[in-house]
C-alpha cells in the first residue's frame, strides 16, 4: 500500500481502506468505559505495546444546522447501545492546489536516496503536479471525536482506584494535528499516520507508570475558522480552536476513567497544531486555558497579523450559492463540504484563506506578541521544536521581481500596511542574494520570510519566554522540510523513518518530558535548558547533540510587534 505524506496528512493510495486492528483478544473481552452520556468499548488491543485503543469517542454534538459556525456543544446522552467507534471520522477539508503541487517533490527529497539541492528542489516544485484525489472521501461534518490509546496497566489501575482527584494516574499526551487549519485529522485520515506505537515502547522502557495518548479532530477551513462581522453577531469566531479547548476540557473531566491523570497533561501539536498549543498557552490574554501543565509545540505556525482575507466570508457564500449566514446554516452538508474544498483549493500560493483570528475574548493577540510581553501561562513547562528548513515549499515560483515580491507579501499576510510591506521588502528582507541574510535567490527569499514570520519566530519567542526552565530542539536531518519530522515523532509501519537513531532520540525526548518534565537523550542524560546562550539539541541522523539556536532576533522582534 503506497503512502503519500504531506502537511500533517497521510493518504493511502487505497482511499477509505481501514487497517485491521491489532488485537490479541476477542472483541467481547475488550473493556467498556462508562462516560455518563454514553458507553464506549475499546476497538482493539495491541499486543506489542499492550495498549487499548478507544476510537472515535464523541466529545461534542454534531456541529450542523444551527450549530454550524458556533462553539461546540456537549454531547447528548445516548446509552441505548455500546459505542465502538469503528467508523471513519474526519472533518471536511480543503487542499490548496499550490500545496498539492508539492506532494511528489516532498516525497522524493525526504528520502536519503535522492540527493537534495536547492536548484533541484525549486525546479521540482515548478514542475509539480497535483494528485487526483478526493480529499473528502468519507469526510463528514459530524466529526468532533477523539481517540484514546492507553496501556493495559494504566487502564487496570484506573479500575482498582479512583484517579479523578489527581492523586494518581498515568501521564497524558494530547495530540493536535496540523495542516494549515484547513486539512488533516487526528489519525492522518483516511488511514493511520500518527501511530503512537514508538512512543508507547519508549514509555514502557523508561517507566512502569504507563501512558495515555489522546488525539482529536477539530473543525477546519470555513467550518472551523470563518471570520467576519456576521459570524461575530450570530456565531463564534475560532470555532475550530474552541473545539480543541472543548476536547481538552473533556480530557480533564474524563481521562481518569482511562487511567490518566488530569494534572499530568502534556499538549503537543505540529504546524497549525503547534500554533494551537501556543494559542491555548496565551489565551485569555496570558492566563492560558488552564487545561494542561506541559507543552510540546512543534514547528508552531500562526499568521503573525492574526487576520484572514477580508472577503473569505462572501467568497464562501458565493461558492455555496447562498446569500446569508442563515442560508449557509440551512444548506445541505454535501454542498457545504464541496464549497469549503473548492474555496480552499483556489487559495493563493502560500495561503489557506482561513485561520485563527483575534476574537477579543479567548484570543486577544498573536502568541508571539503575547509571549514577548510576558502574557502567557508561565506554569506550563515547555519543550519547543522546529525544523531547519521550515520554509521549503512556501514560495511562489512565479515571483521574479521585487514588485511581485511585495505583492506576494501583501497577499500572504492579510492586514499588513503599505509601510509594513515596504519595510519588509527593502530593509528586513532586501534583494541581497549573497546568502548573508539567509537566502540566495527570489525563491529562498520568500521561504525565509515565510518561515520566520509564521514558524521560526514563534519558536524563538516561546523559547525566550521560558529560556531559564524550558527546552528546545531543532530537527536537523537534511533537508529538514516542514513536516519531515512527523515520520520521526510517530511510526508509519509501511514507511519506516530512514534514520532510526534520530527517531529514537526524538521519541525518547518526548516521552521522558511527558513522564518526568525533563527531556532526555537516549543515554538518559538530561537536555540543557535554553538559557541566555540559546542552547538547544539538534536531532541528527546519528542521534541528538547539543548546539546553539540560530534565529534572527531582529526580524523576530519586528514580527512580534504586529497585530494589535
Amino acid at each position: 500500500m503506497r503512502r503519500l505524506f504531506f502537511g500533517s496528512f497521510v493518504l493511502s493510495a487505497a482511499l477509505g481502506a481501514n487497517a485491521a486492528p491489532v488485537t490479541g483478544t476477542d472483541s467481547s473481552c475488550l473493556p467498556v468505559v462508562d462516560l455518563g452520556y454514553e458507553l464506549h468499548q475499546a476497538l482493539s488491543y495491541n499486543t506489542t505495546t499492550q495498549a487499548y485503543t478507544f476510537q472515535n469517542i464523541r466529545y461534542a454534538q454534531p456541529p450542523v444546522g444551527d450549530l454550524r459556525f458556533r462553539a461546540p456543544a456537549h454531547p447528548k446522552t445516548n446509552r441505548t447501545s455500546v459505542q465502538t467507534g469503528s467508523e471513519l471520522r474526519f472533518c471536511p477539508q480543503g487542499v490548496p492546489v499550490w500545496q498539492g503541487d508539492a506532494y511528489t517533490p516532498i516525497g522524493k527529497y525526504s528520502s536519503p536516496a535522492n540527493a537534495f539541492t536547492l536548484q533541484a528542489w525549486e525546479e521540482s516544485i515548478k514542475d509539480g503536479k497535483p494528485l487526483s484525489v478526493d480529499w473528502n472521501a468519507g469526510a463528514q461534518e459530524d466529526c468532533l471525536f477523539l481517540d484514546v490509546h492507553v496501556t493495559k496497566k494504566a487502564f487496570e489501575q484506573a479500575k482498582s482506584k479512583s484517579t479523578s482527584c489527581g492523586g494518581g494516574g498515568a501521564p497524558v499526551l494530547v495530540w493536535i494535528h496540523g495542516g494549515g487549519f484547513a486539512l488533516g485529522s487526528k489519525t492522518g485520515t483516511p488511514t493511520p499516520g500518527y501511530d503512537p506505537v514508538g512512543l508507547f515502547e519508549h514509555a514502557a522502557a523508561n517507566s512502569d507508570q504507563g501512558l495515555v495518548f489522546v488525539a482529536l479532530n477539530y473543525r477546519l477551513g470555513a467550518l472551523g475558522f470563518m471570520a467576519g462581522t456576521e459570524i461575530e453577531k450570530d456565531g463564534n469566531l475560532n470555532a475550530g480552536l474552541l473545539d480543541q479547548k472543548f476536547a481538552l476540557q473533556w480530557v480533564q473531566d474524563n481521562i481518569h476513567l482511562f487511567g490518566g491523570s488530569k494534572e499530568r497533561v502534556t499538549l503537543m501539536g505540529e504546524s497549525a497544531g503547534g500554533g494551537s498549543v501556543l494559542l491555548h498557552m496565551t489565551a485569555n490574554h496570558g492566563k492560558g486555558s488552564g487545561l494542561f501543565s506541559q507543552a510540546i509545540p512543534q514547528s508552531p505556525a500562526t499568521i503573525p497579523t492574526m487576520q484572514v482575507v477580508k472577503d473569505g466570508y462572501s467568497q464562501f457564500l458565493s461558492y455555496l450559492n447562498v446569500t446569508s449566514l442563515e442560508e449557509a446554516r440551512a444548506a445541505d452538508t454535501i454542498a457545504v463540504i464541496a464549497a469549503n474544498a473548492a474555496q480552499i483549493g483556489a487559495a493563493a500560493t502560500t495561503t489557506y484563506i482561513f485561520g485563527p483570528v483575534i476574537d477579543g475574548k479567548y484570543i486577544t493577540d498573536s502568541p508571539a506578541k503575547l509571549i514577548k510581553d510576558g502574557n502567557f501561562d508561565k506554569s506550563v513547562k515547555v519543550l519547543a521544536g522546529h525544523n531547519m528548513f521550515e520554509g521549503a515549499f512556501f514560495f511562489d515560483p512565479n515571483v521574479t521581481t521585487n514588485d511581485e515580491f511585495s505583492t506576494w507579501i501583501s497577499r500572504s499576510f492579510a492586514g499588513l500596511t503599505n509601510k509594513d510591506i515596504t519595510h519588509l521588502a527593502t530593509s528586513l528582507y532586501p534583494p541581497q542574494f549573497d546568502g548573508s541574510l539567509g537566502y540566495v535567490d527570489m525563491d529562498t527569499r520568500q521561504m525565509k520570510l515565510w518561515s520566520e514570520a509564521v514558524i521560526d519566530c514563534n519558536y524563538y519567542w516561546v523559547g525566550q519566554g521560558v529560556r531559564d526552565k524550558g527546552y528546545a530542539y531543532e530537527f536537523g536531518i537534511s533537508p529538514g522540510f516542514h513536516i519531515q519530522d512527523l515520520k520521526y515523532t510517530f511510526n508509519d509501519p509501511t514507511s519506516p523513518a530512514p534514520w532510526p537513531k534520530a527517531q529514537d532520540a526524538l521519541q525518547e525526548a518526548i516521552v521522558t518530558f511527558v513522564q518526568g518534565g525533563v527531556p532526555e537523550f537516549t543515554n538518559h542524560e538530561a537536555f540543557p535548558h535554553l538559557g541566555s546562550h540559546g542552547t538547544i539539541v539538534n536531532i541528527t541522523s546519528q542521534g541528538a547533540v547539543e548546539t546553539t539556536r540560530k534565529v534572527n532576533a531582529t526580524r523576530c522582534d519586528w514580527w512580534a510587534k504586529l497585530s494589535q
